[in-house]
């Protein structure tokens, strides 16, 4: 990877260069060092519902970055870098479609649990349908994260829930966003701060230290930090 010297922020302006320009123009202005453009078949980054060849792609990036490449680095290599930046990688955005119709098949079958929907009403009742983060309140958006999972003998009481958007809501499942229990700040990890960053620090006090069951979501947050690590 010694040619590889973008950064986050490198690859986020290619990312909108070649949302703006479009992928042929992406192919046929970074091609390989040999000339060929011919298109990806494996390799794809995701971000914001598209999907972007990694190889002309990171070839942009380091550009930008200030050095135009001559090497021709696989793609596994393109790939290796720009999931240590924090990026979704796929093998293809067919194979994406699949993964989608597959998690929804999933999200089906959750929302298909016993208590599920008595969960979610339980947890609006007690904060508002509203994402405690950032106000939205687009129900179809809307989704109760659990802060102590079932599969770690968490309930579905609505104190052992927080009103988050869907996206948000996978950023708490998978620790890229915490609640301090104590002052009630949520902090971002720094994997995702350059979407999320105007979060980070942000103080939810306002919003849940006056609900019913604040004491016990406190401790559920912690016991869930606990079980993290």
């Amino acid at each position: 990877m010694a040619d590889l010297i973008f950064d986050r922020k490198h690859a986020m302006e290619a990312i909108r260069l070649a949302k703006t320009n479009g992928q042929e123009w992406l192919y046929e202005s970074y091609p390989k060092p040999n000339g060929q453009k011919r298109r990806s078949s494996t390799g794809f980054l995701m971000h914001e519902g598209a999907a972007y060849p990694v190889k002309p792609l990171g070839r942009l990036a380091n550009e930008i970055a200030g050095n135009p490449m001559t090497a021709n680095p696989i793609t596994n290599v393109f790939r290796k870098y720009f999931e240590k930046l924090g990026f979704q990688l796929i093998d293809s955005p067919e194979d994406e479609a699949e993964n989608a119709t597959e998690r929804q098949r999933r999200l089906a079958e959750v929302w298909e649990r016993p208590g599920q929907a008595r969960f979610r009403r339980a947890v609006f009742e007690m904060f508002g349908a509203r994402c405690v983060v950032t106000g939205c309140e687009t129900l179809m958006a809307l989704e109760a994260a659990h802060v102590l999972p079932v599969s770690s003998g968490g309930g579905d009481e609505g104190w052992n829930g927080i009103p988050l958007r869907a996206d948000l809501h996978r950023l708490f499942d998978a620790c890229a966003i915490m609640i301090d229990p104590t002052s009630w700040k949520l902090s971002v990890a720094d994997a995702v701060r350059e979407e999320y960053g105007q979060y980070h620090g942000l103080d939810l006090e306002p919003v849940i230290a006056e609900i019913d069951g604040a004491a016990k979501l406190a401790a559920a947050l912690r016991k869930r930090m606990a079980m993290i690590g």
